[in-house]
C-alpha cells in the first residue's frame, strides 16, 4: 500500500488528482479526525485504523497530514511512503503567495517578514519528512523509509520513475496540472536581494534537503531506471499532449464526500 506524503506547494494536487482518477474508492484522502484538526496533528496508525472502517480496502493513501516518521506502518508493515519535493524558495513564495491571495494588492514586506518568522511556515519540506527541521534527519528518513522522491521541477521524468516504482497497472500517467496559480497576481519576491536573504534564512533545512535529494535520490533513482527513461519520458508526453481529463470515478468520490467525511465531522470515526 502506497502513502503519498503531500507536501504543500510541491504539485501534489496534481498528483492527489492522478491517484484518485487511478484507483477510485481503493485510494483515501485521509484526514486527522475532528478533535486533532487544531492540533495539526500527523496522521497515526490509529487514525488509519479507524478509516478503514470506512475504507476496508485500500491501494493507498494520500494527505497533508501523513509523514513517514509518525507509525503508521505500525498498522500495515507493507506501507510503501513516497512525496515530492520541490526548490525551497519558490516553494515558499508559493505558499506565501497562496495565502495571501485575497489581500495580495495590499501585502507590504512586513507580512512576509511575519510569514518568514512563523514557525509553522518555516523549513516546512524537512518537518513533513521528519517532525523537526534537522535536514540531517530528514535525509536519513529519504533514505531509509521514502521509497520515491519525486521533483516537482521534474515532473514527467518524476512521473515515470514513479510509475516503475510502483509497480501498479491501474495507474493513469496522463494528467492535468492543477493549482498552479495561473492568472492570479504575483509578487517578485527573490528578486529583492534583501527578501530573498529571508526567505533563504527560513528554509535553510530545506536547501539542505532539497540539494542532496536533486544530487543523489533522484539520480539514483534515474541510473536504476536505466538507459530508457528519457525515451519513456517522451513517450508519455505524446500521450499526454491531448489529454483532457477524465472524471474519477463515482463511487470514488462518492464515498469521500458522502460517507467519509461526513463520519469524520460526526466523530464516528
Amino acid at each position: 500500500m502506497y502513502a503519498f506524503i503531500h507536501i504543500p506547494k510541491t504539485a501534489g494536487t496534481t498528483m492527489r488528482a492522478l491517484l484518485r482518477r487511478s484507483f477510485g474508492a481503493w485510494h483515501l484522502d485521509i484526514r486527522p479526525p475532528m478533535h486533532k484538526r487544531t492540533s495539526k496533528a500527523w496522521i497515526s496508525a490509529e487514525d488509519l485504523r479507524k478509516a478503514q472502517r470506512v475504507y476496508p480496502i485500500l491501494d493507498g493513501i494520500c494527505g497533508h497530514r501523513v509523514t513517514p516518521f509518525n507509525g503508521l506502518e505500525k498498522r500495515h508493515p507493507e506501507l510503501r511512503y513516497f512525496t515530492f519535493l520541490r526548490d525551497p524558495l519558490r516553494r515558499f513564495v508559493s505558499d506565501f503567495l497562496g495565502s495571501h491571495r485575497k489581500q495580495l494588492e495590499q501585502c507590504s514586506r512586513v507580512d512576509l517578514e511575519r510569514f518568514c518568522a512563523d514557525p509553522e511556515q518555516r523549513n516546512v519540506q524537512t518537518r513533513w519528512l521528519c517532525g523537526s527541521e534537522d535536514p540531517g534527519e530528514a535525509i536519513r528518513i529519504m533514505e531509509e523509509k521514502v521509497g520515491f522522491v519525486g521533483l516537482t521541477e521534474q515532473f514527467d521524468e518524476s512521473l515515470v520513475l514513479f510509475s516503475a516504482w510502483l509497480g501498479n497497472d491501474r495507474l493513469q500517467d496522463r494528467y492535468l496540472r492543477k493549482n498552479t496559480g495561473r492568472g492570479k497576481i504575483t509578487w517578485p519576491i527573490l528578486e529583492d536581494p534583501d527578501l530573498r536573504a529571508r526567505v533563504e534564512e527560513a528554509n535553510t533545512a530545506d536547501i539542505e534537503v532539497y540539494r542532496y535529494a536533486t544530487e543523489v535520490i533522484f539520480p539514483t533513482q534515474a541510473e536504476a531506471y536505466g538507459p530508457g527513461l528519457e525515451r519513456d519520458v517522451e513517450a508519455m508526453r505524446r500521450r499526454n499532449a491531448d489529454f483532457i481529463e477524465s472524471r474519477e470515478p463515482v463511487w470514488g468520490q462518492t464515498k469521500r464526500n458522502c460517507i467519509y467525511k461526513p463520519l469524520l465531522h460526526l466523530r464516528m470515526i
